[in-house]
């Protein structure tokens, strides 16, 4: 089986050299544009993955990228990275310090590696398949809760799951809970894959949120998938727990899907 490790270790520095670039426009004055689809998107934004795209291509030139900001240019190629430069530019732009700088590896179809800096906190989780995950340096586990009612539930975006057919299955998971808390974006993620949380619902995600994620979440001992049970990052909703819990949740949001 391969190893990503050269990948991942190359990529790791690429990452935390685009830190000088967000961290110097964060809690600055610059101007902030909307998409077609009402997303902000900044300098920085855009700064950095160009940023990225260009250092990770010197090292791997065969390798294609699919970026949220400029697109995919990755046909016909065995590898390719999958990168959100500012993952939670809403927050991003008011300041607040939960967002960060995602960048999965897919090779053949399969994603194989991420890595999730969070400059502003000072944290950088990392994976590859079969390496483990890690934070900081520090090897990182999924909790082992078993039951709901013990449990702390986090989630992206409360109105996102109202008045949908996920709206009941959200409802009762939050109710049977011990604890929930709407963190969002990537940083909801990190709670489940350090074990500080037992599970964490998106509604809505696009590739590039999650790509970096997913082998995270799983080399930590979790289980990703979307809210149909798939383990793929391209369902536009996302599931991520710990495998005691994943399958129960999953049960209830596919009663109302």
């Amino acid at each position: 089986m391969k190893s990503y490790q050269k990948e991942v270790e190359y990529a790791l520095k690429v990452v935390k050299a685009s830190e000088r670039i967000t961290l110097k426009y964060f809690r600055s004055k610059f101007r902030v544009d909307y998409k077609s689809d009402k997303s902000p998107v900044t300098i920085a934004d855009k700064s950095c993955e160009k940023f990225l795209i260009r250092e990770l291509s010197k090292k791997f030139p065969e390798h294609g990228f699919y970026g949220e900001e400029f697109g995919d240019n990755s046909e016909g190629h065995e590898y390719r990275w999958i990168i959100d430069p500012i993952d939670g530019t809403r927050n991003f732009t008011r300041g607040i310090p939960y967002w960060g700088t995602l960048c999965g590896l897919e090779h053949d179809g399969e994603i194989v590696a991420g890595i999730m800096s969070l400059p502003a906190l000072k944290k950088t989780y990392y994976a590859s398949r079969k390496h483990g995950a890690f934070c900081n340096g520090k090897k990182i586990r999924v909790s082992k809760l078993k039951d709901l009612e013990k449990s702390s539930i986090v989630y992206g975006g409360l109105k996102y799951f109202l008045r949908t057919r996920y709206e009941k299955g959200f409802l009762d998971i939050t109710n049977m809970s011990y604890h929930d808390r709407g963190f969002g974006d990537c940083f909801g993620y990190t709670f489940v894959a350090e074990g500080q949380a037992e599970a964490m619902l998106d509604p809505i995600v696009s590739p590039w949120d999650v790509a970096a994620i997913k082998p995270i979440i799983e080399e930590a001992g979790g289980v990703f998938t979307d809210f149909a049970g798939n383990a793929t990052i391209y369902g536009k909703t996302a599931l991520a727990a710990n495998p005691y819990l994943h399958e129960p949740l999953l049960e209830k949001l596919r009663l109302t899907s």
